[in-house]
């Protein structure tokens, strides 16, 4: 019996149902801030800051026909561009905070909210 080969990103086709239900593409209406957008990024090993605007919901993930985990291709990618310092200040801001109060926001004051909300 042979073991089922997980799809990688080499196997995208880019035919882009990915971005039908992305978040990210669904507010910005535009191509290159969507999940088909990140996918090619990463498989051109051109990573930057849009990698970080993905929600990590995993809609990509569920409307790609080939069954490829770009939301853990994404993970990784970030990985890298933190590995090569390209991290954002909101995202050290959010680092900070979750490891000073265990959430993204900083301290939280009953019946406030946060001055300033970062996604992850």
């Amino acid at each position: 019996m042979t073991e089922e080969k997980k799809p990688t990103l080499k196997d995208c086709t880019l035919c882009g149902l990915c971005k039908s239900n992305c978040p990210v593409f669904r507010a910005t209406k535009q191509e290159t801030k969507g999940a088909r957008a990140r996918a090619i990024l990463i498989k051109e090993d051109m990573l930057n800051e849009i990698i970080l605007q993905c929600t990590l919901c995993a809609s990509c993930k569920i409307e790609c026909p080939e069954e490829i985990d770009l939301p853990e291709e994404i993970r990784k990618a970030r990985q890298k561009l933190i590995e090569s310092g390209k991290e954002t200040q909101a995202n050290k801001i959010m680092i900070d905070n979750i490891r000073k109060y265990g959430n993204p926001f900083g301290k939280q004051v009953a019946g406030k909210i946060p001055k300033e909300l970062y996604c992850c």
